[in-house]
């Protein structure tokens, strides 16, 4: 809570407000109390006087964060702001209890308010000086304090009554003040805890991108050298075949040798965008125009219908590497349904739906529990290709949620991947 940020000082703000508020509603209530109906009898010009300086000071304070003034504030003297304020409201609860019977008031653990929300929001340096002072005032108001007087508390055993009834009333105060403090603490504890998994889930998952995208690399650079070989002897066995059986086959052998050299050259392009291209924002029909292109030389047997935005042209703020993360997913598509492959693009204020819809009978509920969140032995490979999308879409912010589509006679798998609007929401008219 020593961090000097805009957020932190308004969430502080909030927690003096609320401890000055609750000590002012407390007061104003034992007094009227003490006054009324035990009839004690204390300087009430004196008691009306602190008082005021608490709602005051009370008053002040909402304005400020109704204006934000405390944000004009050095984030350096931040720190000192508030050990002096909490300090004024020591001296303002010394105040009542001097002018209402020093210690022996019941409202003396009035004291300990502000140093439980000095344990808060101070340094460990200013809480101990905090409570040096908070000490230093106890042990003055023990020696030097207004007597209470009253018509109704003259015997021993009044009197007792008196304090265990004063002392239930502080110790309600107390429990309402901490529900103040603690429960926002706690919402912002917990806020900040699942924030930390977050991140650290998407260290790891780059940490797991990274260790494939090495191995990727390595294996490029291992398998082009017998491949480049076996391109070379294809030609040279050309001229020792010669049967036809002998020359389709060879033909066939030269056709596989083509597409696996297509597909490292494919892979090594793709990695050296990646690292050459860092996150920038791209048009959404653009990026649906290079995904169709790409799709059709990979798989020209297949068809894909692309249904784009017709009302705007979003950016997005990704790298080559999304585009790698959705042709993954169209990928897997076409195996299981090469003739009807679709990809449709919606827009909600936030974000950017794409949902890659299939005909190949969809998955078990089992499977689509853990459709990537781990490779799967049953579904399109080792489901390695799914996974690494996932990965991929979280760096970004975004998610990716399966489901079996079930509308039509024909039942198929619908990816729908969410990916947020670039922050400053600019948009590309359409031709």
């Amino acid at each position: 809570m020593n961090q000097n940020t805009p957020q932190n000082t308004t969430t502080e703000l909030k927690y003096v407000i609320g401890l000055i508020g609750v000590l002012a509603l407390l007061w104003t209530v034992t007094l009227s109390w003490f006054y009324f109906q035990l009839e004690m009898y204390f300087d009430y010009r004196a008691v009306s006087i602190w008082l005021g300086l608490l709602f005051t000071t009370l008053l002040l304070l909402s304005f400020a964060q109704k204006c934000r003034l405390l944000n004009l504030i050095k984030p350096n003297n931040t720190g000192s702001s508030w050990f002096l304020l909490l300090c004024w409201i020591l001296i303002i609860d010394t105040g009542l209890l001097y002018e209402t019977g020093g210690t022996i008031n019941p409202l003396t653990h009035f004291l300990l308010l502000p140093l439980a929300l000095g344990m808060l929001i101070l340094t460990t340096q200013g809480f101990i000086a905090m409570a040096i002072i908070a000490g230093a005032l106890y042990t003055f108001i023990s020696h030097y304090y207004v007597p209470l007087l009253s018509l109704k508390v003259a015997s021993l055993e009044a009197f007792f009554a008196w304090y265990l009834q004063g002392s239930m009333l502080v110790f309600l105060g107390l429990v309402l003040l901490l529900a103040i403090l603690i429960f926002p603490l706690k919402r912002r504890l917990e806020s900040q805890t699942a924030t930390l998994n977050r991140q650290k889930q998407l260290a790891l998952q780059n940490e797991t991108l990274l260790s494939v995208g090495s191995l990727a690399s390595a294996s490029v650079h291992q398998l082009s050298t017998p491949l480049n070989t076996l391109y070379l002897l294809k030609d040279l066995l050309k001229n020792e075949v010669n049967t036809s059986a002998g020359k389709a086959q060879l033909q066939t052998l030269a056709e596989q040798i083509d597409v696996c050299r297509q597909a490292l050259n494919t892979l090594r392009e793709r990695a050296d965008q990646a690292h050459q291209q860092p996150n920038q924002q791209i048009a959404v029909s653009k990026l649906l125009h290079s995904l169709k292109q790409e799709f059709a030389l990979l798989h020209p047997k297949s068809q894909l219908t692309v249904v784009p935005l017709t009302a705007s042209d979003p950016l997005l703020k990704v790298d080559a590497s999304f585009k790698l993360a959705i042709m993954n997913l169209l990928d897997n598509a076409a195996r299981y349904s090469p003739d009807a492959i679709q990809i449709q693009v919606t827009q909600t204020d936030t974000e950017i739906l794409f949902r890659i819809c299939d005909q190949g009978g969809g998955v078990s509920q089992e499977t689509l529990a853990t459709l990537g969140q781990q490779p799967q032995s049953d579904y399109h490979g080792m489901g390695m290709g799914v996974l690494l999308s996932r990965m991929i879409i979280e760096r970004f912010g975004g998610r990716i949620h399966f489901e079996n589509d079930t509308s039509d006679t024909i039942t198929g798998l619908v990816a729908t991947v969410s990916l947020p609007l670039t922050t400053n929401h600019e948009e590309i008219s359409k031709p």
